[in-house]
């Protein structure tokens, strides 16, 4: 083969590994393949019976509740959550979602989770919903508690209700027929009339 032959070859073989090495290198041989990179999945939350959103909040280190609020939709209302639940714990600031019309936000309290961010443009996140505020936030845990906030509760073992009434306390109240037939605003206004006169009594396992 003549020198001018092989000079041919010679060419060519190289001309085709540059091509090839450009080519795995997305067109510079200097730069490293680029990978994919996998984006991290958010943890999801599984509601136990007695947690409401300011507690799941504190344990998985949020400055607030509303974060969980804001990326969970199927939850209508801060307040009401039900074991067995599953919900997703937000990476990052998630965008608003706003609350409930009427839904008022509680006064902060010292419950409330604390931010660590100590710079002097910090703005306190408001306060959780919190199920010891009043007698209202504290009826929304016996109700929880009792029977998942369920209002038609009756599952025959002698007790019904949101609040699981006997039917001699809901008649001692002025209730009348099965308390689980009655409407979630009587059933409201009867249990705190209880609570009025007996205080955590008729719930000694689940108003404390």
């Amino acid at each position: 083969m003549s020198k001018a032959m092989l000079t041919i070859v010679a060419v060519v073989g190289m001309a085709a590994l540059l091509s090839g090495t450009a080519l795995a290198s997305n067109g510079d041989p200097s730069k490293p393949v680029s990978k994919a990179v996998e984006k991290p999945v958010p943890k999801i939350y599984t509601v136990q019976a007695g947690d409401n959103l300011s507690e799941i909040a504190q344990n998985e280190q949020l400055a607030s509740w509303q974060p969980i609020w804001d990326v969970n939709p199927s939850v209508t209302n801060p307040d009401l959550i039900y074991s067995g639940e599953q919900l997703t714990i937000p990476l990052g600031t998630p965008p608003n979602r706003p609350l409930p019309q009427g839904y008022v936000v509680p006064a902060e309290t010292d419950n409330a989770p604390v931010s660590s961010d100590t710079s002097s443009n910090f703005q306190p996140a408001p306060a959780p919903a919190n199920y010891a505020n009043g007698v209202g936030g504290l009826m929304a845990r016996v109700r929880m508690r009792e029977s998942g906030g369920n209002y038609a509760d009756n599952t025959g073992n002698g007790y019904y209700g949101a609040y699981q009434f006997s039917l001699g306390t809901w008649e001692s109240v002025g209730g009348t027929g099965l308390p689980s037939n009655a409407s979630p605003a009587e059933q409201d206004q009867l249990a705190e009339k209880l609570y009025g006169e007996r205080g955590c009594s008729p719930w000694p396992n689940t108003c404390y």
